[in-house]
């Protein structure tokens, strides 16, 4: 059997824009074998695929790890790809194209200087990353696009029972990127807001973000679920959702592609990142901007939310 090797370590949006060039490569490459390269932390989400056949785990090892380098190229040797995708492009893959090709050929889809299927395109720096990966694909004689099914990823059941109208709030983000969250005390007012209209808050967002939410803060509208949600759990949390807002993350990513196309999707963003170039992509889905997100204004949030009648 042929086999293909799809490369993405991260992150974790990254990751859920490449689905929709995953999905084209095991659509267009029938009866192959497809194996994909990651990091631990998105193991979950690649187990989710009944298509992906293995998972080899590529975490990031120290410069001077030689024999983590030594392992990861003699895996790649053994393993015979008849074809490669590099969907993270970055000088760390670009490196393994380099070794690995002074000692067999192959088809490598990616930016590697050499490499037989190299996308060349002068405008790369400027699409986003679905066109950008979109482009690259063509690169490799895949025209076609698909959408992914995104039921792939939702838990047939879940631990959580909300039983009333709510809305998933996403007030996190990057420890070293403060600069792209939106100033918590926002989101209590949002909070507030949403609370009389009867809408339930769900905060959700990482184990490293519990300290978010204080307990000083009191609230019979809020379920707080930071740190305690998985990946399916957040895509089922999603489907039952009257409106997702929050922060430029991955988990916002994954919460707008697998909520339902009807429900507004608010995403908030600063100066420190480009919408044009990595917006979570859905239908629905409203950006809102500012150079500083502290200039983004609560007012204008809740007329948001007014337009669209919850």
């Amino acid at each position: 059997m042929k086999k293909i090797l799809i490369i993405k370590h991260g992150a974790l949006g990254d990751v859920i824009l490449s689905m929709h060039s995953i999905f084209a490569i095991w659509k267009h490459f029938k009866g192959y074998e497809i194996s994909v390269l990651t990091e631990s932390k998105y193991k979950e989400l690649f187990q989710c695929l009944p298509f992906i056949k293995n998972i080899k785990i590529d975490n990031r090892p120290k410069f001077y790890y030689v024999l983590k380098h030594i392992k990861i190229f003699k895996w790649f040797y053994e393993s015979d790809f008849d074809w490669i995708f590099d969907l993270q492009t970055s000088k760390r893959t670009s490196l393994y194209f380099l070794i690995l090709s002074i000692f067999k050929d192959f088809n490598w889809n990616g930016i590697a200087k050499n490499c037989s299927h190299p996308h060349l395109s002068s405008n790369r720096k400027k699409l986003h990353t679905l066109e950008r990966q979109k482009d690259q694909l063509r690169a490799a004689g895949i025209s076609k696009s698909f959408k992914p099914d995104w039921n792939y990823f939702k838990s047939k059941t879940s631990k959580f029972s909300i039983k009333k109208s709510y809305a998933i709030l996403v007030p996190g983000g990057s420890r070293h990127r403060k600069n792209k969250r939106w100033d918590f005390k926002n989101f209590l007012e949002i909070i507030k807001f949403l609370e009389k209209k009867n809408i339930t808050s769900v905060l959700v967002g990482g184990p490293d973000e519990r300290d978010i939410f204080q307990n000083k803060h009191k609230y019979h509208s809020v379920v707080n679920l930071i740190g305690k949600t998985n990946f399916s759990d957040l895509a089922y949390l999603s489907s039952g959702a009257k409106l997702v807002l929050g922060n430029d993350t991955g988990p916002m990513h994954l919460l707008v592609a697998c909520s339902n196309d009807k429900v507004a999707k608010i995403v908030l963003f600063g100066g420190a990142s480009d919408p044009t170039l990595c917006a979570p992509i859905g239908k629905n889905v409203i950006i809102v901007k500012e150079n500083n997100i502290k200039d983004i204004m609560t007012e204008y949030i809740k007329n948001l939310i007014n337009k669209k009648k919850l």
